[in-house]
Formats: structure tokens, sequence, C-alpha cells
């Protein structure tokens, strides 16, 4: 029998991705919409590791499963420090309040552009990303991956709804964008490259 765990996401693209992952493990993955939930989570933490922790535990405290969420942050070889995005990939910019707001597709790919294009059309970028799991005891556990992917400023037509830089960003393997793959090769890319996620699992799976 399959193990259900809760992915405390929205995003239907995330959570395709991880099923992929996860499958080979005996786990079923469903997200807030599967299960109609509408849930809110301040990401305010001092490192991808508290954001992604935050997320499993407002999913395991509405629902009860064990859920885990994850975080990614973005830093841009070449960009100064005060300049790179690191948690706010989609809040770049601010209200009359000073606040962060997230913004469309269409505006991140058009401020990513811009900021590539200033770095000379190309650069090499490193997501940090993290995992953060509460299991069905009330356990929690948090694991933290690096990668590095190429962003280039000339934008694909092709969309990923949610998650638009794939349209900017390059495989360094086939040269395609990412919205070019096919999806078994973007799955199979993706599982290479994120395969800590497979092996942090597998360390929790009786506990799932």
């Amino acid at each position: 029998m399959r193990k259900e765990i809760l992915m405390a996401t929205t995003n239907p693209h995330k959570k395709e991705r991880f099923e992929h992952y996860l499958k080979g493990l005996g786990i079923s993955v469903v997200s807030f919409l599967d299960l109609g939930k509408v849930i809110t989570v301040v990401e305010d933490g001092e490192t991808p590791e508290e954001n992604a922790l935050k997320k499993a535990i407002a999913g395991y405290k509405a629902t009860g499963k064990t859920t885990f969420g994850i975080d990614y942050w973005l830093f841009i070889i070449g960009l100064p420090g005060v300049k790179q995005p690191g948690p706010f990939v989609r809040r770049i910019f601010t209200n009359k309040k000073g606040e962060r707001e997230e913004v469309s597709d269409d505006k991140v790919l058009e401020y990513y552009s811009g900021v590539v294009r200033s770095l000379g059309g190309r650069t090499t970028c490193v997501w940090v990303s993290a995992v953060g799991l509460v299991t069905s005891q009330g356990h929690k556990y948090t694991g933290r991956f690096e990668r590095e992917t190429i962003l280039t400023s000339e934008i694909n037509d092709k969309r990923t709804p949610g998650e638009p830089l794939n349209s900017m960003q390059l495989d360094p393997v086939t040269g395609k964008y990412y919205t070019e793959l096919t999806s078994d090769e973007w799955l199979e890319l993706n599982k290479q490259k994120e395969k800590g996620y497979i092996e942090f699992f597998r360390k929790y799976l009786d506990e799932l």
C-alpha cells in the first residue's frame, strides 16, 4: 500500500515533480488543492529550512497528515549581495508601505531578463533549497540542497505556469530551455539534480 503525504503547496507543477521523485519509494503526494485547503503561511524565516518547516507545520496542523514543505532561494553569480534575490524570487517589488509583494509570471520574467542582460546575457545561478517535514508522529526534520543552473536573458515563448524562470533556464547537457524539454526529459533532469530529496525521504520512510 502506498503511503500518502501532503505537500504544502498549491502549485500543481511542483507537486508533479515530487510525485515523480517519490513514487519509487511507494509514496503518493497530495497538495493543498487536492484537499480543498486554503492555508496561508508567512514566509519570514531567516533560512530556507525555516520557511520550508513553517509550511510543513501549517499543513500538519490543518490536516493531521504527514506534511512536507519546500523553499527555494536564488543566488545569481555576478550580482552584488544587496541585489541578490535570495528568498524573494517572486517578491521582487515593494508596495507603498515598503512590503514585498508577489508579482505575475510576466513581471518575474521581465525583471530577471533585465538582470541577466546587465550581466552579459547569460550567467550561472545557484538554487539553494530546503525541505521541512512533519511526520504523523509530529516529529520535525529539515534538509538543504544546492544546485547550479544557467540563466539567459532571452526568454523562451513556452511557459511553465507558476515557475516562470523555466523559460530562462538552460539545461547544460542539451542546451535546451527547461520549457523545451519533453516531460520525461524535464522530470529526469530534475530528479538527477534533486536526488538529495529522494534520499531525505528514504531516511525517514518508516515514520511517514
